[in-house]
């Protein structure tokens, strides 16, 4: 085996069997992006509602977190003031995706309280991928 080889397996073993949350109201991008994911060898929980998510995170160990910002009556932003609140949010690596309008600096914010990443909607799959596998390795 060629050293790029070894390296290629390498990167293709740690890519495996990473532990997803997915935190989104549409249900279409839930199933689009488990589905996707599953495919990938990765296993995907989810929950379309905020408080539901959030009990998750809370109850559960998870290798990345992906949180949608806009949801309806308990969204994106509370999860994360909740975590925060209970000092919680550093010991979860959450990417938050949104399409909502949303400032660099506002973003910049969220990962200075603690937020891991962000990518923003419409997202290419294959990139978000890529972020989610480097965000698990950090």
């Amino acid at each position: 085996m060629s050293k790029t080889d070894k390296v290629k397996s390498k990167q293709e073993e740690e890519m495996k069997h990473l532990e997803i949350l997915i935190i989104d109201d549409n249900e279409q991008i839930t199933k689009m992006l488990t589905t996707f994911l599953e495919l990938k060898e990765h296993k995907c929980t989810v929950a379309n509602d905020g408080k539901d998510g959030l009990a998750l995170v809370k109850e559960n160990r998870y290798d990345v977190v992906l949180l949608d910002l806009a949801m309806p009556e308990f969204d994106g932003y509370s999860v994360i003031k909740d975590l925060e609140e209970n000092d919680m949010l550093k010991n979860h690596k959450i990417i938050v995706f949104t399409a909502s309008t949303i400032t660099q600096e506002e973003l910049d914010d969220l990962v200075k309280r603690g937020v891991t990443s962000y990518i923003l909607k419409p997202i290419d799959i294959d990139v978000l991928l890529a972020k989610l596998v480097d965000t698990a390795n950090l």
